[in-house]
């Protein structure tokens, strides 16, 4: 038995792997065909498949209700973003004034204390706490009209978020999920057919390739980007 989440990724690993592996036989093709004068001009054999249809029976063992996620106490996320932009303006020789931090942990505290009240919220509690720390942001360095350039101020902005992100959760949740089981033997052996669950996935393959760009301080960034 496994969870179905498990089962579908190992499925989609698989099938990323056997990519990898098809390219790496490409790969020595091409140093082959360039080392043969009589294949040298040819074209490359790559193979791609455009869709791949699975047809899985499975059979439902059970169900698992998950664990909501517990929001850490505010005032803790509060102290830690609070450092986290002190930290990153002192290196980068920016002066934050009071004024500013103590709007935005006013601000920053009262949508905290507001999220662990509010239900509809509780479910993802840290991309809540990251809307939170960006809209305390903004509203304080407009209000305070700090003497920073734009860029500077994007980002001090993503400093806070990702700080924000990273203390969000005292505890981690986990999702609601099936457990499911793929035997053969079992679902062969099954009394009744009607109780055979039929997963079927279609996949189309997409390919990624390397951007190369330049930061504003100069260092280079690399991102995986569709082709």
């Amino acid at each position: 038995m496994s969870e179905l989440s498990r089962l579908l990724g190992s499925i989609l690993a698989d099938i990323a792997h056997a990519r990898r592996i098809a390219d790496q036989e490409t790969a020595a093709i091409a140093e082959y065909y360039r080392s043969n004068p009589l294949l040298e001009g040819m074209s490359l054999p790559r193979i791609r498949i455009p869709e791949i249809v699975i047809d899985l029976p499975m059979l439902i063992e059970g169900a698992t209700e998950g664990e909501p996620s517990i929001l850490e106490e505010p005032e803790q996320i509060v102290k830690e973003v609070r450092e986290e932009i002190l930290t990153a303006s002192k290196n980068a020789g920016l002066k934050i004034t009071d004024s500013f931090l103590k709007l935005f942990e006013k601000r920053l505290r009262q949508d905290l204390e507001r999220l662990q009240k509010d239900d509809s919220e509780r479910g993802y509690p840290r991309e809540s706490v990251i809307r939170a720390t960006d809209s305390a942001f903004s509203s304080a360095i407009i209000d305070r009209q700090e003497k920073i350039t734009p860029a500077q101020i994007k980002r001090l902005a993503e400093v806070a978020r990702q700080k924000a992100g990273q203390v969000s959760l005292r505890k981690a949740g986990l999702p609601p999920s099936l457990v499911v089981n793929i035997k053969t033997e079992d679902i062969k052996l099954s009394a009744n057919a009607g109780v055979v669950t039929r997963l079927k996935l279609v996949l189309k393959e997409e390919g990624l390739e390397w951007s190369v760009g330049e930061k504003e301080d100069g260092t280079q960034s690399r991102k995986l980007l569709p082709e």
